[in-house]
């Protein structure tokens, strides 16, 4: 496959998850870095010996350009996602795609247009964890699946920042609950939620009787299925507490963090006292930690062979309406019917990450 030539927009913190990978990819070639801070695109050109370091605005004008990978802070992801499907590019956006339904699906609907492929984080969807337990999910292994249930907990803000106003942290770190349950169980129909967000500008400690920012909810699945979705910070542990267990008629599936891409998977059926590890969950020793990056080799991928990437825009414009709603409904107190659809994605075939890597 002649590799994919990639210009990297937003060269901030994200961009050292995801340049240490995409140099070593032999399906992508990046070819420039671009930030609207000189000194950051820079750094970054020096460090993984990109010699192409320009302004975005010249990137995007670059005809040698094919995918742009948008790694700008999310409150610039919706303009320069449309800037790049404008200048005729293929876009892998970090997540959100977009903070509301109308701009995520104006941005899926301009990529149709135009032809392009437009795809979005996380892709740790991809990894081994995800994939085994996946597969073990559709092969029967606990039954018929009856309930999932999906939960983060983080450490509570002490301060505040861009970050912390209003229903920012849910839009960031939702995406790869609701990624991971549409994944496996499709479209989701109806929402219902409880939500708890500082007000804009406001500083705080998480209060003693709970956390200043949380969302927990029902997701409805067009498939029948329903799945509880809680996120909350406000934790003592500085680390992420990750839960994502899914119940069957026989046993239980325990996902591993799907934040991360190669944890272990664990089954256990009713009835015994351990759970067992899935075989081919755990990834290799020899592979990176971190493999963000993956999405973008597998949309290249897809691009060569005129398929739509298993991240791609519809997916992610669906995960922006649940996230949405959740936040609407913790407003209202009302559920909230969805506005997207989309096509449940399909799993990758054995093999295809360590094609997808080297």
């Amino acid at each position: 496959m002649t590799p994919a030539r990639i210009g990297v927009i937003g060269c901030g913190k994200v961009s050292q998850m995801y340049l240490p990978v995409l140099t070593g990819m032999s399906s992508l070639d990046v070819v420039a870095v671009a930030d609207v801070d000189p000194d950051s695109a820079r750094a970054a050109g020096e460090q993984y010996a990109i010699s192409n370091v320009v302004s975005p605005e010249k990137l995007l004008a670059d005809p040698t350009v094919e995918v742009v990978l948008n790694l700008t802070p999310i409150s610039a992801h919706v303009d320069v996602t449309r800037a790049a499907l404008a200048a005729g590019k293929h876009v892998y956006s970090e997540k959100p795609l977009a903070t509301s339904v109308e701009e995520a699906r104006s941005l899926f609907e301009e990529a149709e247009r135009r032809g392009l492929a437009l795809a979005c984080a996380p892709d740790t969807l991809l990894g081994t964890g995800f994939q085994a337990a996946w597969k073990a999910l559709t092969d029967g292994e606990i039954g018929k699946p009856l309930g999932a249930t999906a939960a983060m907990y983080r450490s509570a803000f002490r301060g505040t920042s861009f970050y912390t106003n209003g229903a920012t942290p849910i839009f960031d770190m939702a995406p790869y609950y609701a990624s991971a349950l549409v994944a496996l169980f499709g479209p989701v129909t109806r929402v219902s939620s409880t939500t708890r967000t500082w007000p804009e500008g406001e500083v705080g400690e998480a209060p003693a009787a709970g956390p200043p920012v949380a969302v927990s909810g029902v997701l409805e699945f067009a498939s029948g299925m329903l799945a509880n979705l809680t996120l909350a910070w406000a934790t003592e542990h500085r680390h992420e507490i990750p839960v994502l267990t899914v119940h069957g008629t026989t046993g239980v599936l325990r996902f591993p963090n799907p934040n991360n891409f190669g944890d272990p998977a664990y089954l256990q059926r009713y009835g015994e006292d351990t759970w067992t590890e899935l075989p081919g969950s755990r990834q290799p020793e020899d592979w990176k930690h971190n493999l963000r990056g993956l999405g973008v080799a597998e949309m290249a991928q897809a691009i060569r062979a005129g398929r739509r990437p298993r991240a791609g825009g519809e997916l992610a414009c669906h995960v922006v309406d649940v996230i949405a709603g959740l936040v609407r409904s913790g407003e209202t107190g009302a559920g909230v019917e969805l506005s997207t659809t989309c096509t449940q994605p399909a799993p990758v075939p054995a093999g295809e990450q360590h094609q997808l890597l080297f």
